[in-house]
């Protein structure tokens, strides 16, 4: 008769420190709403066990004809030295609070409100830190 272990999963915290933003390109409430989208990058220093990787970058997308304000912000797999366990959906609610508060209707960098048309912007590049802690499976 085998047993079941019911300990809980190890986890291990993931310190996440975003440090530059690029925008490669973001159009908002375009003439044509189905050209919306956004491709933008962001840079961060990751620490895990004890150790730290300082190449990381990750690829923030906005599908074309989607509404930047109301809908999530596609998020890739960062690129970097780290190969270890993640955790996805906890990265990308971070990235995305990251980018927001550089730009949109609370960003501190450009500030884009209701009814604003015809919005094009290009190679923004945005350096602030922000660090978020989170949770991955060991």
């Amino acid at each position: 008769m085998s047993s079941l272990d019911d300990s809980p999963s190890h986890r291990m915290k993931a310190k996440v420190t975003f440090n530059q933003l690029i925008q490669d390109t973001q159009d908002l409430a375009a003439s044509d709403p189905d050209q919306n989208h956004m491709i933008s990058r962001a840079f961060f220093t990751l620490e895990v066990g004890g150790k730290q990787y300082a190449d990381m970058s990750v690829t923030l997308r906005q599908p074309f004809g989607t509404d930047y304000a109301k809908e999530p912000i596609e998020v890739e797999k960062p690129a970097g030295s780290y190969k270890g366990n993640w955790n996805q959906n906890d990265f990308r609610d971070a990235v995305e609070d990251y980018y927001r508060s550089a730009i949109g209707g609370g960003g501190s960098g450009i500030r884009v409100g209701a009814g604003s048309t015809n919005i094009r912007m290009r190679d923004n590049k945005f350096v602030f830190s922000k660090t978020y802690e989170f949770d991955i499976p060991d």
